[in-house]
């Protein structure tokens, strides 16, 4: 049987604030190799999908984007983690599928904040959310998430909603946060840290994008096809522990006797092309349903 990882009041929490936090989601061995996917991860070379900065003692990565394809497949194992299934599909229905995944770096003394944005700006036709999972501690006043609570129900645009009041959001490793893709929230630079990596999943449903014409049916389709296979390595790493059903098969059956590194190779063969995020850069606001 799999633990429901969406309680009552964490649901009223989404609901009316926008947000939810799961304190110890990720199973110790988990976060191990997660951890240790990101040493491979976090070395400065040129790899694509890579974001390189200057850092205090020298280049250090900032992002790093399509993790469910890198390295040990540990962010691929996440991905298939039951519950988050189980969550992804209370929040979202039955055709939930994962249209990004990423991770954000930070250094300490890197100076880089996250200026305030939406994750995704869209009409409401369906719900979706974006999962942060710690790797490491964030810690109050040093660089935490800040969100303005209530803030995706608001339709002002982002810039005038970086002017409300917004509240902390320190975390422990292992522990994970869901916010409304259209919940305002930033985070400054740390400055007393030495290191913080936080992987980012956003799900939405297939009849939400359908209705609002966001992304096409072929990548829909490819991106339902990775939670499938997800499923299917989660359960490998993990025998005889309870596996998260679909409701419906993949988009691709025949994904299920294919080697993982082959059906990986096919679903990351074009881009993704996501909606850019609304930010507030200097007063002016780059992406809203109006541009």
């Amino acid at each position: 049987m799999i633990v429901h990882a969406l309680s009552a009041a964490q649901r009223q929490s989404f609901d009316e604030q926008g947000f939810a936090h799961f304190p110890g989601f990720v199973p110790p061995p988990l976060l191990a190799r997660l951890r240790a996917l990101f040493d491979e991860l976090l070395v400065p070379d040129e790899a694509p999908d890579k974001v390189v900065v200057a850092g205090r003692d020298g280049p250090v990565v900032s992002n790093v984007d399509l993790l469910c394809q890198r390295g040990n497949l540990a962010a691929l194992e996440l991905l298939g983690y039951p519950p988050l299934f189980e969550l992804a599909r209370a929040l979202c229905g039955e055709d939930f599928f994962l249209i990004q995944e990423f991770a954000v770096i930070k250094h300490g003394g890197d100076q880089l904040p996250v200026l305030w944005h939406k994750d995704m700006v869209h009409r409401r036709s369906g719900t979706c959310f974006t999962a942060g999972i710690y790797l490491d501690a964030s810690t109050a006043g040093d660089g935490a998430l800040q969100i303005i609570p209530g803030s995706h129900r608001d339709p002002r645009g982002i810039c005038e909603l970086a002017e409300e009041p917004h509240i902390e959001m320190p975390m422990q490793a292992g522990d994970m946060l869901i916010h409304d893709m259209m919940l305002a929230h930033a985070s400054p630079p740390m400055r007393q840290g030495t290191l913080r990596r936080v992987i980012y999943f956003e799900f939405l449903s297939a009849a939400h994008v359908a209705a609002e014409a966001i992304y096409s049916p072929e990548l829909v389709a490819r991106r339902t096809r990775l939670g499938h296979v997800a499923a299917r390595h989660h359960a490998v790493c993990n025998p005889g522990s309870a596996q998260f059903a679909f409701p419906a098969p993949s988009p691709c059956p025949a994904d299920a006797e294919r080697p993982v590194a082959a059906v990986l190779a096919e679903i990351y063969a074009k881009p993704i092309n996501a909606r850019p995020s609304s930010y507030c850069i200097n007063g002016i606001a780059t992406f809203d349903l109006s541009d």
